[in-house]
């Protein structure tokens, strides 16, 4: 007998699933667009600089690479190997010099390019990390924080000085760690992932400061983790923190075996009293909100600063208060939550590493002005969600808070290097070209055995009265000469002295004494 089947169901109606949507690409084409335009016109400014800074020509001969066995020796080496005071392990800073002086020897522009395309990087990496943190969908933030990193005073510091660039490093590498870190394919992994633990080892092989990453790539994976219950994120964030162990214990051990011990420029700063620690702190802040020293001349800054934090907290009270009863925190909300945490913990540990060892110095801040600028560009997002969906006082409140931001911001760019003349940096390359070639002309007609005067040697560019200026415009100093001296005459015995220290001092048979008997502070 044929089997009975059950009678055939009409198919019920589907509606059609929805196109895939593309990854919006405009916010990405935009942030390229801004970064090459900044970077080409930060390479105007600083192209036909010298080679400004004191450790540049040491770092430059320590770090040269003539044969197989000095490409060893450069990653084996302490910083300068030994021709500064104090004791650092950097490998990968004597890397980029090592190929800076291979392709370029000492030709100014080629080192002024190098640290402009690791600036260029640091504004990529950043613009990546923040718009990971806060969420694919908050182009504002990311957009913001780049366009407020780009604009900051700080880089006429930082950019025409290869001595500095391990500040650029630095940040390059701890922006690409986090970022790494934070991609869905690590955060989804079942064991910890490697790459963010390979840039952890890089970063800190350019400069110490990068030691907080495992820290932060903790808080990381604890805020972002798609694991359901917080037994299961501290887990998770346990184990991300095993490969990062293992690169800082590789660069410890590395740097006890070259430098016998920690290093550093000496003793940690002790501090006599809380007093003491706090102006410290509050030298960092000040250098944080005033870039310019110009710029305390008024109280502006101040008064943007604090309407700005006093305009955020009315703007989120009045979101909470007038929120619909039973609802609960958007997902967008909780990212910039989580996305604020992070960037208060990247400033807050990088401030705390530099008031601690008491080591600062304007050309610092560019690690605390990457983290500012998340804090900026998420703050802009969250003002702007507000402004774009919540009830009516909200919105009031938040749309003069958007423009204290964008007054805060527009306020510190007045005075970048995009839009602001420096001229220390060519008066400082103008004298340093000026004494090193009168000095290449004395030693050449100087013979062996002899002792010969050297022209006022310029140590600093002073500035300009009442106008934005350079704080750090350091040009030469004594083992800068000595440095160069070498580079320039590698078949000669020169030594080069202080004044003072050459009371009494006679020049060998085979070498010529260079006297540096007058110095050259401000012109």
């Amino acid at each position: 007998m044929p089997s009975k089947r059950p009678p055939r169901r009409a198919a019920r109606w589907q509606p059609a699933a929805p196109p895939a949507t593309k990854p919006r690409r405009a916010p990405d084409l935009v942030a390229g667009v801004l970064i090459l335009i900044a970077a080409g016109m930060l390479f105007l400014e600083t192209k036909d600089c010298g080679l400004m800074g004191v450790d540049t020509y040491p770092i430059i001969i320590s770090s040269r690479v003539q044969s197989c066995g000095e490409l060893v020796g450069t990653c084996t080496e302490k910083l300068m190997d030994g021709r500064y005071g104090g004791d650092f392990y950097r490998p990968l800073l004597n890397l980029t010099f090592a190929l800076d002086y291979a392709l370029w020897e000492l030709k100014p522009f080629g080192y002024q390019l190098t640290n402009l395309l690791l600036l260029a990087g640091c504004a990529a990496a950043l613009y990546v990390l923040t718009k990971r943190a806060a969420g694919a969908g908050c182009a504002v933030a990311s957009l913001a924080a780049l366009v407020f990193f780009l604009l900051h005073p700080t880089h006429i510091e930082v950019l025409p000085v290869p001595a500095r660039r391990p500040e650029l490093l630095c940040c390059l590498l701890m922006a690409l760690s986090l970022a790494s870190q934070l991609s869905p394919r690590s955060l989804g992994r079942r064991g910890p992932p490697i790459w963010p633990a390979v840039f952890t080892l890089l970063a800190v092989a350019a400069k110490e400061t990068a030691l907080i990453l495992p820290a932060l790539a903790f808080l990381v994976v604890l805020l972002y983790s798609p694991a359901s219950t917080i037994s299961k994120r501290l887990r998770q964030a346990a184990l991300a923190l095993i490969p990062h162990a293992i690169a800082l214990v590789v660069m410890l051990g590395a740097r006890l075996a070259v430098l016998g011990g920690l290093g550093g420029h000496g003793a940690t700063r002790a501090y006599e009293s809380f007093d003491s620690y706090a102006a410290q702190v509050r030298r960092l802040l000040e250098l944080l909100v005033f870039p310019q020293p110009i710029m305390q001349a008024t109280s502006t800054g101040t008064w943007l600063l604090v309407g700005l934090i006093l305009g955020l907290v009315l703007t989120a009270v009045l979101k909470l208060w007038f929120r619909p009863r039973g609802s609960t925190p958007a997902a967008t909300d909780r990212r910039l939550v989580r996305a604020a945490v992070l960037a208060l913990a990247w400033l807050v540990l990088v401030g705390l590493t530099y008031v601690t060892t008491g080591k600062i110095q304007p050309w610092y801040l560019l690690l605390l002005v990457a983290g500012l600028a998340m804090l900026v560009g998420i703050a802009a997002e969250a003002v702007v969600a507000v402004i774009r969906g919540s009830q009516l006082p909200a919105r009031m409140a938040a749309v003069p808070t958007l423009i204290l931001l964008g007054l805060l911001v527009a306020w510190q760019g007045r005075y970048s290097p995009l839009v602001c003349h420096y001229d220390e940096w060519e008066r400082a390359t103008a004298a340093s070209h000026t004494f090193l070639d009168q000095l290449q002309t004395g030693i050449v007609a100087a013979r062996d055995g002899t002792t010969l005067e050297a022209p006022p040697i310029p140590v600093r560019a002073m500035p300009r009265k009442d106008r934005p200026h350079i704080r750090g415009a350091a040009i030469l100093m004594d083992y800068s000469v000595q440095a160069w001296a070498e580079l320039k005459f590698p078949e000669r015995r020169i030594r080069v002295r202080g004044a003072a220290d050459a009371l009494g001092d006679r020049p060998a048979a085979d070498e010529v004494l260079v006297l540096l008997k007058h110095r050259m502070i401000g012109f």
